[in-house]
């Protein structure tokens, strides 16, 4: 859910702290935040996601950015948290290939955020198991490192396998199932 009142500020403040020891500066840090539905849980989870960062110890991959780790950590978890490492790193893959993609949009960012992608961005739920946060954050950082082999075959599109085959995959190739998911390539 939303959070509300003084902790969702705390929250806030949080985010523009972890830009501000990051380097990155109060702006960027909340950007990733501004103007996108659920706004404020975003900035929520991105807090979360600092300190789970912040926990692991994890080394940032040279001339990646703490925002795109979070954000990346923040998608493998909200997608994939109860998956063994194999389904984590294919939710990262997934999106890196996007973002390897002229058709998708150039920032992490823009590509975990963009409207109708990711079911998650629209209402952030809390962050309910730390330890799989903090497992996807170390995913991210292998996977922006390069250190995380692409077993999708290069998938651009996934979805939970419980699913069968909905609508939107007509016309697309299956590549894959890894965990309890299904990948899907144009």
């Amino acid at each position: 859910g939303t959070v509300p009142g003084r902790s969702g500020n705390l929250a806030i403040i949080l985010l523009v702290l972890a830009g501000i020891l990051t380097a990155a500066g109060p702006a960027q840090a909340t950007s990733a935040a501004a103007g996108y539905p659920g706004g404020r849980a975003l900035a929520a989870a991105m807090a979360e996601a600092h300190e789970a960062l912040r926990q692991t110890d994890v080394a940032l991959p040279h001339g990646v950015s703490e925002r795109d780790v979070q954000l990346l950590a923040l998608n493998v978890y909200y997608e994939a948290r109860g998956e063994g490492l194999a389904g984590k790193a294919a939710v990262a893959n997934v999106t890196l290939n996007r973002l390897r993609d002229q058709r998708w949009p150039s920032t992490m960012a823009e590509v975990i955020l963009q409207p109708g992608q990711f079911s998650w961005t629209r209402k952030p739920s809390r962050i309910a198991d730390w330890e799989a946060l903090r497992a996807s954050v170390v995913v991210a950082a292998k996977a922006l490192s390069g250190a995380l082999r692409d077993r999708t075959g290069g998938a651009l599109y996934f979805h939970a396998a419980r699913l069968g085959a909905p609508d939107w995959t007509r016309g697309l190739t299956r590549l894959a199932r890894i965990g309890a998911h299904t990948f899907y390539s144009d």
